[in-house]
């Protein structure tokens, strides 16, 4: 055999190289990430095109095994496979959808098989070499400058024929290739038989820069185990160690070489979980160490096999399968030799089989990551009585599947809690021993996350059930109050004159009176027709509020100050002869597009020029102030709260919703209240010659509840929900 100095090999070295939210009603914003272990990635392979036999007259669908070497180019990611059909030549087709594109000059035929493995070098240079199946059979290399090249033709860098004695064992079967220039490698191996069992490896370098001459020097394996090295091998990356496949079995072996005395040891033998898996090909991303092979099968349109296993941290034992896909058979197709051929480089694969053409694979990947879980609320006290929950079911993040268990602690105990083992924990009927703090642990394969304590203040139930109930009018009693739609929504009470005020847009627009002692309809207000309601807004009547003194203010609904006006119509007293005025007509927020949404809410307090009345807008954080000068007419006043943070209802359709957006009501002093679907009832103060605001208190009450009312004088707030009768609170 030949062989090379020593000292002239270096092989190179290896370069060292849940949070989705939880929305506890109610609870301050906390955070905990508890992970314990490191984030992991799972393979994940595209089948990007697919080229059966028959599609070129060079990769024929025969039993015949003309084409066994493929490869891909680390330069240009094209694919290459070795073809001995009308002449022994390397083809080369397109990255992009698999097209050919071009037939490298042919090598003159000597050996068992002319032509046999490809691969390409880092710099782009195409290597292929024949099969030498005996010691007195030929074994050539040949060098083609890039895939591309159809003119110079390829250099044979290394002859046993020119320089012999040839090997003494049979070569051919199998090579791979790394680096390029001057450090170049290739190695090969056989599968052989009889006088011909191979137990060694062979690695050749170049003599010099031009790569034209290449020496080699013979690794033997230790342990005597015949054709050890006869179905694949590959070098592992830069390290100096390679993989192999033993022919006719499972078992799959890791290599470690020493370049300066030529020694081997056998680090690791794991199996792949066919014994006709052949081919081999080491690929290593984001961590994840896998081998790629063919599992074939000799018979007629059988099918053949792309695998890819991932290798496990045990240096014993099975690889875990992350790939097997079929390539595509065509009639006729044979593999008669049961051969198969892998290559991978720049994250892509591709697969072939003798007579069954070639499947090219994307590599991607799956993050594996421990979970992270996250409690954000805006306040922790609840009234008791009612329910607290999760109010966004998208809690935690991290993979899949994930687990919750939450817990209660008090003064006394920490206990998990009973049936609370998902990302929506509620108490349905809260009391004040359910006082304390909450947290939940989401555990996955990866680790476990446990929240910070939520500490959560239970308030005695103020409501009465002692409210006497006068009158009632059903839907279609009357004809303002439709039996279906949403067409009453305003409604107010007049304290000068004893009666309700009740907005409708139905059969007409009109401000209707009704005796609040008796339910009777009073007829309604006078609307005046040179005003004709204008601006008109989406819904031209929608709202209303009664003054101290008697006026009634009514306004319409506009869901943005660019495409419309908000108008507020004032009548001096609750009576069929007052006068309609127009107290305000304007744009409040204009430019600000979906924040000019306002007409959902309205309250009114005061009388003559210390009137003001409160609107909120449907999105945003912002809240409107109306006031006058002569009792008359109305100026706008923006407040901006200033601690509170719009987002996103679970049942609400706006981007950034209004947490006040639907229910508002006048507090003592310089402070009012509001609420919104989904969000907790909150107190506000304002200061109005600055034009802010900021929260003083947040109640959790059912999370449906928005239409509010309040009685300063007695400690009192009324909410109504939807599906849900009147409920009352005492302020505490």
């Amino acid at each position: 055999m030949k062989s090379c100095n020593k000292t002239t090999f270096l092989a190179g070295r290896r370069s060292s190289g849940f949070s989705k939210k939880l929305l506890l009603a109610g609870v301050a914003a906390l955070m905990a990430v508890g992970a314990q272990a490191q984030v992991t990635f799972t393979p994940v392979f595209t089948n990007v095109w697919t080229i059966p036999a028959g599609t070129y007259s060079d990769l024929p669908a025969d039993a015949n095994n003309t084409v066994r070497g493929i490869a891909i180019s680390p330069v240009t990611t094209n694919v290459l496979f070795a073809s001995r059909t009308a002449s022994n030549h390397v083809a080369t087709l397109a990255f992009a959808g698999g097209s050919y594109l071009a037939s490298l000059p042919a090598v003159a035929g000597i050996g068992t098989l002319a032509l046999e493995g490809v691969r390409v070098a880092d710099d782009g240079a195409v290597y292929a070499s024949n099969l030498s199946g005996a010691p007195a059979s030929t074994f050539r290399i040949f060098r083609w400058p890039s895939e591309l090249d159809v003119v110079d033709a390829p250099t044979t860098v290394f002859d046993t024929a020119a320089a012999p004695p040839s090997f003494q064992w049979r070569i051919g079967d199998y090579m791979d290739a790394r680096g390029g220039g001057i450090n170049t490698e290739l190695v090969f191996v056989g599968n052989g038989s009889a006088a011909n069992i191979t137990t060694n490896f062979v690695i050749f370098r170049p003599t010099d820069a031009t790569c034209l001459t290449f020496t080699n020097f013979t690794i033997t394996i230790p342990g005597g185990v015949n054709n050890l090295c006869g179905a694949g091998v590959a070098f592992e990356g830069t390290n100096n160690a390679i993989w192999i496949r033993q022919a006719s079995s499972q078992n799959t072996r890791r290599v470690a070489y020493n370049p300066t005395n030529l020694t081997a040891t056998v680090t690791r033998t794991n199996t792949v979980d066919q014994s006709a898996c052949q081919g081999l090909k080491y690929l290593s991303y984001s961590g994840v160490e896998m081998l790629a092979t063919v599992q074939g099968n000799s018979a007629v349109n059988a099918v053949q096999i792309a695998r890819v296993f991932q290798i496990p941290a045990a240096l014993t034992g099975p690889f875990t399968s992350v790939l097997s896909s079929n390539i595509p058979v065509v009639t006729g197709s044979q593999n008669g030799n049961t051969l198969g051929n892998v290559d991978a480089k720049q994250g892509f694969l591709v697969f072939g089989a003798p007579g069954h053409g070639l499947s090219f694979f994307q590599l991607g990947f799956v993050t594996n990551s421990p979970p992270s879980v996250t409690i954000t609320g805006s306040g922790s006290t609840f009234v008791a009585g009612y329910g607290i929950g999760l109010t966004n079911a998208a809690a935690a993040a991290g993979s899949k599947p994930l687990s919750y268990q939450w817990y209660f602690s008090s003064a006394t105990a920490t206990n998990p809690i009973v049936g609370a083992t998902t990302n929506v924990m509620t108490v349905a009927n809260l009391q004040t021993t359910n006082a304390g703090g909450y947290f939940v642990i989401v555990t996955n394969l990866y680790g476990k996350a446990t929240s910070s304590v939520a500490s959560v203040t239970v308030l005695p139930n103020g409501s009465s059930l002692m409210a006497t109930q006068l009158w009632k009018l059903t839907p279609g009693s009357v004809g303002f109050l439709a039996g279906a739609g949403d067409t009453e929504r305003g409604l107010a009470y007049d304290p000068v004159n004893q009666r309700v005020v009740v907005i409708s847009r139905a059969p007409t627009n009109g401000v209707h009176l009704v005796d609040a002692a008796t339910g009777v309809d009073q007829g309604e207000m006078n609307i005046d027709p040179l005003l004709a309601i204008t601006p008109p807004g989406i819904f031209p009547m929608n709202m209303c509020g009664v003054a101290d003194d008697g006026a009634v203010y009514v306004a319409n609904l506009i869901t943005s100050g660019n495409s419309d006006s908000f108008a507020i119509y004032r009548w001096d007293g609750a009576t069929n002869t007052a006068t309609m005025g127009q107290a305000y007509a304007g744009n409040p927020l204009s430019g600000a597009g979906a924040l000019g949404r306002i007409g959902d809410t309205l309250a009114v307090r005061g009388a003559g020029t210390n009137t003001q009345i409160l609107c909120s807008f449907r999105n945003g954080t912002n809240v409107a102030i109306f006031t006058t000068a002569d009792g008359v007419n109305f100026d706008f006043n923006l407040i901006a709260i200033t601690n509170l943070a719009a987002s996103i209802g679970a049942s609400d359709p706006f981007t950034g919703a209004s947490p006040l957006g639907l229910g508002v009501a006048w507090g003592a002093g310089d402070t009012f209240w509001a609420k919104a679907s989904s969000y907790n009832l909150r107190h506000l103060s304002f200061d109005l010659a600055a034009g802010t605001g900021a929260v003083l208190g947040s109640y959790g009450v059912p999370a449906t509840e928005a239409p509010l009312g309040v009685d300063i004088a007695n400690g009192y707030a009324a909410l109504i929900g939807y599906g849900k009768n009147a409920s009352g609170f005492r302020r505490n």
